[in-house]
């Protein structure tokens, strides 16, 4: 089964089976926004910022996290694929062909949908999305899916003008959940001009608000691991009114953490490569490296009476350093 047929009137544009040893993956994946994409630009990623798909959109990519936790996750996901994918078929009975490849969606134009799989019931061509999560995620499935999937499936319906889709998870391995899924047009509205909007950053290479999210902490760190410049003159209006915003949140520390997160995460942003950043001729604040820290418990189990710290130090890191006067 390879042939399809799309209401939308979409189209293959990458045969299923690509991918990054490919020019063409990569080709197509920057002219375009994603169901994975779409649900980060929505903030439902958390390990992914809008930020990081701005910059890989825009070509220049941040260095890959250093995770081999995450990196099991994924390549176990990809190897589960067709077990998840026979287990749907077992519960309801429904087949799972294999993926069309890449689709583009005719209006708009960066819409692209690499579906997992396809399914027919009464007729009818359908999405299949297979999902595989650790055994913590069980609360999360159990009554419908979570917003991010079901977000995913909204906009390959929308790419598809299919009208419906199925997602099956595996969970922990051991159970396998289904959820059905149907068309919301009001939804699919909102998530193009959601793209829409941030599509149009890309192309203007303007880049999205700097968050105060877990996943926008960790791409500045990979973006700018160690300083490589001394200083940066900024905009004395923007940082003062950071530097306000990060005083007051820590005076009101009971207040929102979002705020302080947020008002370094965008400091760090400003300074970028650059250690010092200055405004009216003088030091604003610092952005410093520091050594990773020594992990002493696995140093521990070395059981060695002259121990080296070194080999159990993580990867160098930065710290914000605000001067008295601007506490």
């Amino acid at each position: 089964m390879s042939e399809y047929l799309y209401r939308s009137g979409a189209r293959v544009v990458l045969a299923p089976g690509s991918g990054p040893d490919d020019p063409a993956w990569h080709e197509t994946r920057l002219g375009g926004l994603g169901g994975s994409d779409i649900a980060a630009i929505c903030g439902l990623d958390k390990y992914t910022s809008p930020l990081e798909i701005w910059h890989t959109k825009t070509g220049n990519p941040a260095p890959r996290r250093d995770d081999t936790i995450l990196s099991e996750a994924g390549l176990m996901g990809h190897l589960l694929e067709p077990i998840v994918a026979q287990r749907f078929t077992d519960i309801t009975g429904l087949p799972a062909f294999p993926s069309p490849g890449t689709l583009r969606a005719l209006d708009p134009e960066w819409a692209l949908a690499n579906l997992d799989r396809v399914t027919l019931e009464d007729g009818e061509y359908g999405v299949l999305e297979l999902k595989t999560r650790s055994s913590y995620a069980l609360n999360e499935w159990l009554d419908e899916p979570p917003t991010g999937p079901w977000l995913q499936v909204q906009h390959y319906l929308g790419v598809t003008g299919w009208s419906y889709g199925y997602i099956a998870c595996l969970i922990g391995g051991q159970r396998t959940i289904v959820h059905r899924v149907d068309r919301d047009d009001d939804t699919i509205t909102g998530l193009r001009a959601i793209g829409g909007e941030f599509w149009e950053l890309v192309q203007h290479r303007t880049p999205p608000p700097v968050s105060g999210s877990a996943a926008c902490t960790d791409l500045l760190n990979r973006l700018h691991p160690e300083p490589t410049t001394t200083s940066v003159v900024a905009d004395a209006v923007e940082v003062e009114h950071l530097l306000r915003e990060r005083r007051d949140a820590l005076l009101a520390m009971a207040g929102p953490q979002a705020v302080l997160d947020a008002a370094e995460n965008r400091l760090k942003a400003i300074a970028g490569p650059a250690r010092e950043v200055h405004i009216r001729g003088h030091l604003a604040y610092e952005w410093a490296p520091r050594p990773g820290q020594i992990s002493w418990k696995a140093a521990a189990l070395a059981a060695d009476p002259d121990i080296n710290p070194e080999p159990y130090r993580g990867a160098p890191s930065r710290t914000l350093r605000i001067p008295q006067e601007n506490l």
